[in-house]
C-alpha cells in the first residue's frame, strides 16, 4: 500500500511553481514595464534590490525544473493512449523543455540586474530588464504549445480526465493573445495556469498512475480480435 501512494508522489511535483509564484508574488505597481526608460528601471532595481538573492535564484531554478516533471508525469497518461503516430505528448514535452531553456537562459541577466551594489548605467539597466522580459513572453509562449498539446492529446485520445484536458485547451488559447500583448493583460492567463498546475497535480495523485481513460488502438483491436 505505502509503495502505491510513493509512485503517485510525482505528480505533486505540479504544485511546485503555483506556489512559488503565488509565494513569490508579481511585484509592486512601481516595477518596470516595457514603457519605462533605462533612467526609471535602474533606479527601480537599486532601490528594490531582491533580500537574498542567491536562495531565490536557486528556488526558482528548481521550481521551473519541477514544471518538466510534472510534464513527464502528464506524459506518462497521455502516451500510453495515444496511437503510435501521434505525436502531442511528445511535442508537450519538447515545448516545455525549450520553455525552460529560454527562461534559465535568462536568469544570469536578471542576477546581474538585481545583485549590483550600484546603480545601473541606464542604457545597461534597460538591456537586462528587456533580456528578462522578453524571455519570459518567449517563454510563456512556447508553454502555451505545450499544454496546448496537453489539451489536444488528452481531448482525442484520453489519459487524462477531458474536463482537465479541456481547461488546459482554454488556458493556452488564453496564452497566446496575453503575451504577445503584455501589459497587465497576462495576469488572468498565468493565474488560470497556475491553479490548472495544482488542480491537475493532486485529479492526477488521486487518479493514480496506472488509470488510463482511453484504450490504446493496438489494444482495442486485440481486444476486438480476442472477442
Amino acid at each position: 500500500m505505502q509503495s502505491k501512494w510513493l509512485i503517485r508522489l510525482p505528480a505533486l511535483t505540479g504544485l511546485i511553481f503555483p506556489i512559488f509564484g503565488f509565494a513569490k508574488g508579481g511585484g509592486d505597481d512601481s516595477a518596470p514595464t516595457n514603457s519605462s526608460s533605462g533612467q526609471q528601471i535602474a533606479v527601480y532595481v537599486f532601490h528594490h534590490g531582491i533580500p537574498n538573492l542567491n536562495s531565490l535564484v536557486h528556488v526558482e531554478l528548481w521550481a521551473f525544473v519541477s514544471v518538466l516533471v510534472f510534464t513527464l508525469v502528464l506524459y506518462s497518461r497521455l502516451r500510453p493512449a495515444e496511437p503510435r503516430f501521434a505525436v502531442a505528448a511528445q511535442v508537450a514535452v519538447a515545448a516545455c523543455v525549450v520553455s525552460i531553456a529560454v527562461k534559465l537562459a535568462s536568469f544570469p541577466a536578471t542576477y546581474a540586474l538585481y545583485s549590483s551594489p550600484v546603480q545601473l548605467d541606464p542604457g545597461l539597466a534597460r538591456t537586462l530588464w528587456v533580456i528578462g522580459d522578453f524571455a519570459f513572453t518567449v517563454s510563456m509562449l512556447v508553454q502555451a504549445l505545450s499544454i496546448g498539446a496537453i489539451a489536444a492529446s488528452g481531448l482525442i485520445y484520453g489519459g487524462i480526465p477531458r474536463w482537465l484536458a479541456g481547461t488546459a485547451g482554454v488556458i493556452a488559447v488564453a496564452m497566446v493573445p496575453a503575451f504577445i500583448l503584455g501589459g497587465s493583460v497576462v495576469a488572468a492567463p498565468t493565474l488560470a495556469w497556475f491553479l490548472w498546475l495544482a488542480v491537475a497535480s493532486v485529479t492526477l495523485f488521486l487518479q493514480g498512475p496506472h488509470v488510463v481513460t482511453e484504450m490504446h488502438p493496438s489494444a482495442r483491436a486485440t481486444a476486438a480480435g480476442a472477442a
